[in-house]
C-alpha cells in the first residue's frame, strides 16, 4: 500500500501569517511628502495578505509608526483585557488609539503620502528612516533616528550578555 501526504488547505480556524519585519532602510520623502515602504518591508506584508496599514502617532513620541490592521485590532483587544483598567478607562484608550490612525493606501509600489500635520510636527525633511519593530514599523525622521540609535547601545550595554548568550548558544 503506498502512502501519499498531501497538504490540507489553511482551515477558517488556522490563524492568519502575521506580517513582521526586521532591518532599518532609509527612504528621500519627495516633494509631495510621498515615501515608499522598503520592499523587503512591503513583501512581509504582502506574504502576510495585510491589505489595510494604519499610520498613527502616538502622544508626543518622536516617530510614527506602521501597523498592519490586523496587528493593530490585536493592540486593541490586548487594551480591552488590561485588567489594572476601569470600563470607562479602556473604552477612552481605545477611542485615542483609533482616532490616533490614518490609514494609508500604499501603491503597488508601497509608496504613500505621509500626513502635513505629522511631517510638521516631526520636522521631516528630506528623508526618513523605516525601522523594524517585529511586530510594526517605526518611521522616524533620518536624523533624529541616528542619535537614537546611538543611545540604544548604551540600552543594550547590562543586557548584552544575555543577548550574546542567546544568539551564540
Amino acid at each position: 500500500m503506498s502512502e501519499t501526504n498531501t497538504i490540507s488547505p489553511p482551515s477558517a480556524t488556522t490563524a492568519p501569517r502575521r506580517a513582521t519585519f526586521y532591518g532599518v532602510f532609509y527612504r528621500e520623502v519627495s516633494g509631495r511628502n510621498q515615501v515608499a515602504i522598503p520592499k523587503v518591508m512591503k513583501r512581509a506584508i504582502d506574504d502576510a495578505h495585510e491589505d489595510q496599514l494604519l499610520l498613527m502617532r502616538w502622544q508626543n513620541e518622536p516617530n510614527l509608526r506602521l501597523y498592519t490592521k490586523n496587528e493593530f485590532d490585536t493592540k486593541l483587544e490586548q487594551v480591552k483585557r488590561k485588567p489594572t483598567l476601569s470600563e470607562e478607562q479602556k473604552s477612552t484608550a481605545i477611542a485615542l488609539l483609533a482616532r490616533s490612525c490614518e490609514p494609508i493606501e500604499p501603491d503597488s509600489q508601497g509608496r504613500f503620502v505621509l500626513p502635513g500635520r505629522w511631517i510638521d510636527a516631526l520636522n521631516i525633511r528630506g528623508e526618513v528612516a523605516f525601522c523594524a519593530s517585529h511586530t510594526h514599523i517605526e518611521i522616524w525622521p533620518a536624523e533624529q533616528y541616528r542619535e537614537a540609535e546611538k543611545g540604544e547601545q548604551g540600552k543594550l550595554s547590562p543586557v548584552s550578555a544575555e543577548v550574546t548568550s542567546v544568539l551564540n548558544p
